[in-house]
């Protein structure tokens, strides 16, 4: 069993089952396209994440595609603003990491013209209003591979589909920080279980300390 899980659920009244399971972290959503929402956590669920003695971790997810205009430089610009913002109000440390999620088999032409732009937008509005948040990516080995080599995100994510570009190989070199597996119910909650490859920006709410 993964010590670690990402959902787009409210964990708060699962975190006693979620613990006896093993799980350490839970990753959680932000959603500036949606703040009211389910998917997107608050700061009540963060300090009962805390007050069970568990870690958070936090994912930015809008769209997370092309279709939508999801993942384009005015995005990324809304996106790291609200995020850099929001953080504050779930209790994160200052040396965790907020992922941005490009959840699409993203092609070469659109990492060069809509990826690479995205997260330059982001690292940008981190720089100004949080630079001292680390910034992750989370997508395919391809994505990972052209984010990371362009020193706009500290740490990737890789996807659990591994049909997608990429990503095989970026699972054999060992490059990645966290690993996604397949959906599962996890303590009656439909998750993602992940693996760790040393530290991935994880905290305790209102606390500090990343792991």
């Amino acid at each position: 069993m993964s010590t670690i899980i990402d959902t787009n659920h409210d964990t708060t009244r699962h975190l006693a089952s979620i613990k006896a399971a093993g799980v350490k972290t839970i990753i959680r959503y932000l959603s500036p396209i949606n703040p009211a929402g389910e998917k997107c956590v608050k700061a009540a669920e963060a300090r009962a994440i805390a007050t069970a003695g568990l870690r958070l971790g936090l994912v930015n997810e809008g769209w997370g595609d092309f279709a939508h205009g999801g993942i384009s430089a005015g995005a990324g610009e809304r996106d790291g603003e609200w995020c850099a913002k929001y953080a504050a109000q779930v209790g994160v440390s200052e040396s965790a990491c907020i992922y941005f999620a490009v959840d699409v088999d993203a092609n070469a032409a659109q990492i060069r013209k809509l990826v690479i732009p995205y997260f330059a937008a982001v690292a940008a509005a981190f720089k100004q209003s949080a630079p001292k948040l680390r910034i992750g990516v989370y997508g395919s080995g391809a994505v990972c591979e052209a984010v990371i080599a362009a020193n706009l995100a500290d740490l990737p994510w890789l996807s659990c589909s591994m049909g997608w570009a990429g990503s095989r190989d970026f699972l054999a070199s060992n490059k990645w920080t966290l690993r996604q597996h397949l959906p599962a119910t996890i303590a009656g909650i439909d998750s993602d279980p992940d693996d760790a490859n040393g530290d991935f920006g994880d905290f305790v709410p209102f606390v500090g300390g990343a792991s």
